[in-house]
């Protein structure tokens, strides 16, 4: 079908066939919307017609009402072409058109689209169920007051709203501490009930890291990589058993939720049926950047509106600080080739997957 399937007036205003201006011409009626007008309007006839409205047979053009000049039943109208405020059948949507394609992330627009055209229903990817699961002795429930040696167990619900903004059902697994065989045991149990498995913490090189061994004793591949040349993530542990993809993620809170969308966002993105994407828009930098030679650095930066555009505002790299991400509007990624960067420079922001800071 078309969208509209008919011709429409764009206006408010009278309907009419052009070849009858310029003159006068008698007004014989009025369209009302929902019902079809009854007969034909003939030459030198005119009726009226409200926007949306569905222009009558034998008219090809509406005059505005701010363009009429009525005195009771006659209507002058001056000289007017066929298709003035008239809006065409097909206008909007064309029949056969290709309008979204798979993989396409229905939301508000989609679904105003979808019920125009009558699809009540539509085959759709599922959300895929992602555990979420915290490790470490040191954690504590968030409505717990920690000691100095322990902190609240914050990053699980950073985690799980980004997924849950990426598309995903992010499911909260029960924390658990460092015993030896506890991670393993909650691993074994997620592999069989869910579509893939984030781990926070636990993925360092510290000696109670038993996080590649756990993965690699679940089953084939195992633990893929154990470690990235990126700063921050590099402890970043990507696996896979049966087809359920694994990503441990740093026990930081803003490295977390940058490896989450840098490395995360694209596995997350095939879960889900989509292509992976990166949402980027274009700024001057605010302040100069050096890094080290042959690793790829993510830096948050935060966007700011300057006289010819705007500017990226280079943040502190500390991954450890929680208000860090919070505090950002996405994060330039740095390749291995780059040493520095000047302020001025033209640099690409990359949007979170996940949403971040509204300010841009």
């Amino acid at each position: 079908m078309e969208i509209p399937p008919a011709a429409r007036s764009a206006m408010d205003g009278f309907a009419l066939a052009a070849a009858s201006a310029p003159g006068r011409l008698r007004v014989v009626g009025a369209v009302a919307m929902g019902q079809p007008f009854p007969g034909r309007v003939g030459p030198g006839e005119a009726v009226r017609i409200p926007t949306g409205g569905v222009l009558p047979a034998g008219c090809d053009a509406v005059l505005p009402i701010e363009e009429a000049v009525l005195r009771g039943d006659e209507l002058e109208c001056g000289a007017l072409e066929s298709g003035d405020a008239v809006t065409p059948p097909g206008s909007d949507l064309l029949a056969g058109e290709l309008l979204m394609h798979p993989g396409r992330r229905i939301a508000a627009p989609e679904l105003s689209v979808l019920a125009t055209l009558g699809y009540a229903r539509v085959p759709v990817f599922r959300r895929p169920r992602v555990a979420v699961i915290s490790s470490g002795d040191e954690l504590v429930s968030v409505d717990r007051v920690p000691e100095a040696w322990q902190v609240r167990d914050s990053n699980r619900y950073a985690i799980a709203g980004a997924l849950r903004a990426m598309g995903a059902e992010a499911i909260h697994l029960p924390s658990i501490g460092d015993a030896p065989g506890a991670l393993l045991a909650a691993l074994r149990a997620a592999v069989v009930e869910f579509d893939a498995i984030v781990l926070s913490g636990g993925s360092s090189v510290g000696e109670h890291d038993e996080t590649p061994e756990a993965v690699a004793a679940l089953g084939t591949p195992g633990a893929i990589v154990h470690g990235l040349k990126v700063r921050p993530g590099k402890p970043t542990l990507l696996g896979a058993v049966g087809g359920v993809p694994i990503l441990g993620l740093p026990g930081n809170p803003s490295s977390s939720l940058l490896i989450l969308d840098a490395v995360g966002g694209p596995i997350l993105a095939r879960l889900c049926g989509m292509e992976p994407t990166l949402t980027a828009f274009s700024a001057r930098l605010g302040a100069p950047v050096r890094k080290r030679r042959g690793w790829t650095w993510y830096v948050p930066a935060a966007l700011e509106q300057g006289p010819d555009g705007l500017v990226a505002q280079p943040l502190a790299l500390r991954s450890s600080m929680t208000s860090l991400a919070a505090r950002s509007d996405g994060y330039l990624a740095l390749g291995e080739e780059i040493e520095t960067l000047a302020v001025g420079e033209r640099v690409d922001i990359y949007r979170y997957a996940h949403g971040g800071s509204p300010t841009a």
